[in-house]
């Protein structure tokens, strides 16, 4: 009797250690927990000459920069590559300027940065594609922005745990340092159409929306053009729909065909041949 009550407690025993071997295998294939904390500061907004934009009067059709400062409050742990997401929505007055090069973002050695456009706005998406040093106090994120039409809306920013492509499973230590958001309200700064972003052309279009066919005429409202200009068709995501070269000699205006569009906004960039001249028209299609 005493025999099998040992031989139970023995096999029990080897049982119980059984698991215990199979979990710590499972941790090692799955990664092993990191507790840390992403953070994300105060969105701020300035001119290109550095100075503060008020977010309550947004010029339009002019750029704005946005920064927002990125920590990792981590106590001594880095991010994992792979392991989170900054996502920025501009809102639906905002989108990013057509000119701006999202290489030049900032955190660019640690974030890899795309455009895309969801429910009714441009989302800028950070992708964490190299660990976050644990004794980064600060880094900026800058985008150049300009708005394409009067109102109210918001910026909001989130530093998501996504644990998408990480070999490391991290929890948020505190997820209430997650979020940054401003309202803000797009003004009479710059007259929406025409409007020059960075660029001597001074252009109007028309008609604008664009309700029945498939082209625009664009013109000059001071002097003529004489050259020649490179035209590219954005939509609101910054995919480029249409480039066309064109040869304009002394012309006040010319046309613009466009092709088929489904409805919705779009985006004209015209550049000079030497890069010095250049303008972002906006329209919409109906």
């Amino acid at each position: 009797m005493k025999w099998k009550i040992k031989s139970s407690r023995a096999f029990k025993n080897l049982f119980v250690a059984g698991l215990l071997a199979a979990s710590t295998s499972g941790m090692a294939q799955t990664g092993k927990a990191v507790i840390a904390d992403p953070k994300l500061g105060v969105i701020d907004l300035s001119d290109n000459n550095g100075f503060r934009v008020p977010a309550t009067n947004i010029p339009n059709g002019k750029q704005v920069l946005l920064t927002l400062p990125v920590s990792n409050n981590s106590h001594g742990r880095d991010l994992p590559a792979g392991s989170c997401k900054i996502k920025i929505g501009l809102g639906s007055k905002l989108i990013l300027n057509p000119a701006f090069d999202l290489n030049g973002a900032g955190a660019g050695s640690y974030f890899k940065w795309s455009v895309t456009e969801a429910d009714g706005q441009v989302q800028i998406t950070g992708d964490l594609v190299n660990a976050l040093p644990a004794a980064m106090s600060s880094i900026d994120v800058r985008l150049g922005l300009v708005a394409t039409e009067e109102g109210n809306s918001a910026i909001t920013a989130n530093f998501l745990i996504t644990n998408h492509n990480s070999t490391t499973v991290l929890s948020d230590e505190n997820g209430a340092n997650n979020v940054s958001a401003v309202s803000y309200i797009v003004g009479k700064g710059v007259a929406a159409d025409p409007v020059a972003v960075d660029g001597k052309l001074k252009l109007s279009i028309f008609p604008n929306p664009v309700a029945d066919g498939n082209e625009v005429t664009i013109s000059v409202l001071q002097g003529k053009l004489m050259g020649k200009y490179s035209l590219k068709l954005y939509d609101m995501a910054g995919k480029i729909l249409q480039v066309k070269e064109m040869q304009l000699d002394l012309l006040p205006r010319f046309r613009y065909s466009f092709g088929t569009l489904a409805a919705g906004k779009y985006l004209l960039k015209i550049v000079g041949a030497d890069g010095t001249e250049s303008a972002v028209l906006v329209f919409n299609k109906l």
